[in-house]
């Protein structure tokens, strides 16, 4: 952080002060506004480094724009922008060599989510951002997976539906799922499916693996088709052309 942001050492600096980045603007549909940079206050949290051999690093963030007060807008539908600053070493020590203050946005309620880094090869790293929230009982996560390279980021895929379900929306439903033959009617089809992503390993330890979602869960055909059934497929993507395609099975997390 000192690296980037050297204003971070100051002594008489306040903790969580915001820094000064440059930010698009966020649109109505939840997007980043073309063209429309400019520098804005932001609060920014380091999420980890990732070294990805011994002379480049990379730095993860999360950013959340304030106001002039310093506070970020209390909203359901405020995420967070994803940030990444690159590094190399020499016989000098690390050096900042790039930045990108914006990567993405992704969220709910000023949060990425839930971030973690996986080998998608032995030497290739990808960073998988799950962003997820509920709306009047019915919750959803989304995945959206980067490639992380020595001075840019790449996205591989973006907004698969990794899990839904809606027994908060139904009473009913929190029974129907547990039993084949509920005593009260749902007044909607319920479901609750959840999927876990991993990448298969490759023998090119350069090649990209199969990223394989196992989803699992229970789910009933519709209101008046009461029986539970039980999920449990994978989808598979393949690597081709520099981003994640499905090439196999089908996605069983219904949209909301």
């Amino acid at each position: 952080m000192a690296l980037v942001f050297p204003e971070s050492q100051d002594p008489g600096r306040r903790a969580g002060q915001p820094y000064t980045l440059l930010l698009p603007e966020i649109g109505s549909d939840g997007k980043s506004v073309a063209n429309s940079e400019s520098q804005q206050k932001a609060r920014v949290s380091p999420h980890e480094v990732v070294r990805l051999d011994d002379t480049h690093a990379v730095m993860l963030t999360e950013t959340v724009k304030v106001d002039d007060q310093g506070k970020p807008e209390n909203a359901h539908v405020s995420g967070a922008w994803l940030g990444a600053y690159f590094f190399e070493r020499s016989s000098d020590g690390w050096r900042l060599s790039a930045r990108n203050d914006a990567v993405g946005y992704h969220g709910f309620m000023n949060s990425l989510g839930d971030l973690r880094v996986e080998h998608m090869a032995v030497r290739r790293f990808a960073l998988l951002i799950i962003s997820g929230s509920c709306w009047q009982g019915e919750c959803g996560e989304w995945l959206t997976i980067y490639e992380i390279k020595a001075d840019t980021l790449s996205q591989l895929v973006a907004g698969i539906p990794l899990s839904a379900n809606n027994d908060g929306a139904d009473e009913a439903c929190r029974k129907g799922l547990k039993s084949r033959k509920p005593k009260k009617a749902q007044t909607k089809a319920c479901y609750e499916i959840s999927g876990e992503p991993r990448f298969a390993t490759n023998i090119d330890a350069n090649a990209p693996g199969e990223l394989h979602i196992a989803f699992k869960g229970v789910r009933t055909g519709s209101a008046k088709n009461l029986r539970a059934l039980r999920v449990d497929t994978t989808v598979i993507y393949q690597y081709l052309g520099g981003v994640y395609v499905s090439t196999k099975g089908r996605n069983p997390v219904p949209s909301l």
